[in-house]
């Protein structure tokens, strides 16, 4: 009995060591934002806003080399050496945004949110065009985030350029259930 005890406690060692050192490396990581007071009933906070799997609360210089290839295969043909626009502190305060909207409206709605800005080459956005909504409130919040950011400009033949930068998320409640662990105050990530 204690020696299965002992080779029970050794394999979780072990798997615990395997996650931390990245042996499971073909996991997504998928990051959102977590409702900011726990729902009626639970100290726990949900995941109410899925966003993809880069993380939030980096800039584009700070993100690697795949995160970078998931943001350009957005994009039909971008040219090798060619780079999409980005928010200069990272997706985080868009996201967070639209989170606080959602829970503004008692989390009703649920649902695909798409949105395109268009950013110059200075890094300054021209327009948002929504393409896709749950509610307009939602939206309004979103595109207001998105005008007052400012952004890497992108870049063509080497060269700052103007080009739309798409925005996905994921409106969710809060009865779905993740499991899930902070990548930073308010970030959740989750292994799917």
């Amino acid at each position: 009995m204690l020696n299965k005890k002992i080779a029970s406690s050794l394999l979780i060692i072990m798997l615990v060591a395997a996650v931390q050192q990245g042996a499971l490396a073909d996991e997504v990581r998928h990051y959102g934002i977590k409702q900011t007071n726990p729902s009626v009933g639970t100290n726990m906070t949900k995941e109410i806003v899925k966003a993809g799997t880069v993380p939030l609360n980096k800039p584009y210089n700070e993100l690697t080399a795949d995160q970078k290839n998931t943001i350009k295969a957005e994009y039909d043909n971008m040219p090798e050496g060619d780079e999409p626009p980005f928010p200069v502190k990272g997706l985080n305060p868009i996201y967070r945004a639209i989170a606080h909207a959602h829970e503004n409206l008692e989390l009703a709605y649920k649902g695909s949110l798409t949105l395109y800005v268009l950013v110059d080459g200075e890094g300054n956005p021209k327009s948002v065009d929504v393409m896709n909504s749950p509610n307009e409130d939602i939206s309004k919040a979103a595109t207001f985030a998105l005008m007052n950011q400012k952004y890497k400009p992108a870049v063509c033949s080497g060269q700052p350029c103007a080009m739309k930068l798409p925005i996905h998320a994921e409106l969710v409640g809060p009865e779905v259930s993740t499991l899930s662990t902070f990548n930073a105050p308010g970030v959740s990530v989750s292994p799917h």
